[in-house]
């Protein structure tokens, strides 16, 4: 499998190496994020990400809460822009990507290890730069206000569509 998958870089050219300028930005960052207070502080709300069991990268969460009318729904996504600035090399490299490609064994990412896998990943119990878009719904599902906004986040656990089936179908 790992020959076939390097045939298909080399067949279609995929940029599988990172430049030395963009390992050093993508190694300039520190492991925490500051403080800012441009963004909602939703580090409290209970997010959770949701993938299948092989997945790689988790780039999204969710969160409900219960409220006097019905129902508050969150839905955060990694804000790369974060750590990715707009001319960088991160940018230019990640640009000239389009996307990570993924192979049963290996994947090459859009963007340096420690990024993907590390800073932009909504791993469990860390604080991460997030956008997120804050819905409230009536008990009949209607939907009746929404917000959008830069957030810090901390996704609290990382679940898979089996188990959430054994918690939500099978009620297990």
């Amino acid at each position: 499998i790992e020959v076939q998958a390097e045939i298909v870089i080399r067949k279609h050219k995929l940029p599988h190496k990172f430049s030395e300028k963009a390992l050093t930005e993508a190694n300039s960052y520190p492991e925490s994020i500051a403080d800012d207070k441009q963004r909602l502080d939703l580090r409290a709300v209970q997010h959770v990400t949701i993938d299948g069991e092989t997945a790689r990268d988790f780039d999204d969460a969710v969160a409900v809460e219960k409220t006097t009318r019905g129902w508050r729904l969150y839905v955060s996504i990694a804000d790369v822009s974060y750590y990715v600035k707009p001319g960088s090399a991160l940018d230019r490299e990640a640009y000239e990507r389009g996307t990570s490609v993924y192979f049963p064994n290996r994947v090459v990412p859009m963007l340096p290890e420690r990024l993907s896998n590390n800073l932009c990943s909504l791993v469990p119990n860390q604080p991460r730069p997030a956008f997120t878009a804050i819905m409230e719904f009536d008990r009949n599902g209607k939907r009746l206000t929404q917000k959008f906004s830069k957030s810090t986040i901390i996704s609290r656990y990382r679940l898979t569509y089996t188990i959430v089936k054994q918690i939500l179908v099978d009620r297990n």
